[in-house]
């Protein structure tokens, strides 16, 4: 593979990216990686880890171009505090993963027809709009749940709850409880500008109206591709999550679900269920995994050939 330092944006938001492409002439298939939620390096760094580094280079072994980026939120984290305002879902997310897929588009060796966005977690529930606003050939979700945000974080607290005896833990599982039965509670009338887990009314509203099922549909309407994938050993987006997808998609053309028995939250292998301690591990993106995503952009190409 070949990989070399680009940039995305324009202006001020501009943040580092890298391309990172197979070996040969192509025209190859693509894929931009969205992360989740908080900071996002451009390697996804997490303890020892390097999950998006290990990805792009795992999928560019491949055959498979990729691009990743450093989260706009995390490059550029004292203008937004200078701002005096967090940011909105676009800058969070869409606008960068939609400039990478337009570095994609005119690449040489990349194939336009055949770019996809990949999203982890949060990310994921905004793979298919991106996917539709930049009509792209599919989208690949990990981790990731069509559920009410406020649902998942009362799930995920109520499982550090039952796992943890240490005072702080408690304490902070009690707050993630509390502002998910806050994120439940919110009515028409509630204050845009009330902060509930670090982020005001007005972006949970804007959160909510992604529908990501809705948007799953749109995409495999237009002639679109879907793959959803859950880790069973993942705490944050659980079996419930999981079920919510195949309750609804199970039977939809175009949409791939499959599930790993051996997988986390960011895709590593492991035995029993995930604990927050798995987020020190040195340990890397599962090649099954990978295997799998190749092989399921390839059957999309043969199909566009």
């Amino acid at each position: 593979m070949t990989e070399q330092r680009v940039t995305l944006g324009a202006g001020e938001w501009q943040v580092t990216a890298a391309l990172t492409m197979p070996k040969g002439k192509g025209p190859f298939p693509a894929m931009v990686l969205v992360h989740g939620s908080g900071p996002g390096t451009l390697d996804m760094n997490v303890g020892g880890s390097v999950i998006y580094r290990d990805l792009a280079w795992g999928m560019a072994a491949r055959g498979v171009a990729v691009i990743r980026y450093t989260k706009r939120t995390t490059e550029h984290r004292a203008e937004f505090k200078a701002l005096g305002r967090p940011p909105t879902l676009n800058e969070e997310f869409v606008e960068d993963a939609s400039s990478a897929a337009a570095l994609l588009k005119r690449t040489a060796g990349v194939d336009p027809k055949r770019i996809y966005i990949f999203g982890n977690s949060q990310g994921g529930m905004l793979a298919a709009t991106i996917a539709n606003n930049n009509r792209l050939a599919g989208a690949l979700i990990m981790s990731s749940s069509p559920r009410p945000i406020g649902d998942i974080l009362i799930q995920q607290a109520n499982y550090v709850a039952s796992i943890s005896t240490a005072p702080d833990t408690l304490k902070r599982a009690g707050e993630i409880r509390q502002n998910g039965e806050r994120l439940n509670a919110l009515t028409p009338a509630s204050d845009a500008n009330e902060v509930i887990h670090g982020s005001p009314v007005w972006y949970w509203r804007d959160m909510a109206a992604i529908d990501p099922i809705g948007q799953v549909r749109k995409l495999v309407a237009a002639g679109g591709r879907v793959a959803i994938m859950h880790g069973d050993r993942d705490y944050l987006i659980t079996e419930e999550d999981w079920q919510a997808w195949r309750a609804v998609l199970s039977d939809t053309p175009g949409v791939t679900l499959k599930e790993y028995p051996r997988l986390n939250h960011i895709m590593q292998e492991g035995e029993g269920k995930m604990t927050p301690d798995e987020y020190k591990w040195t340990r890397p993106v599962s090649g099954e995994l990978m295997d799998d995503l190749a092989r399921w952009i390839e059957v999309g190409s043969a199909r566009r050939r």
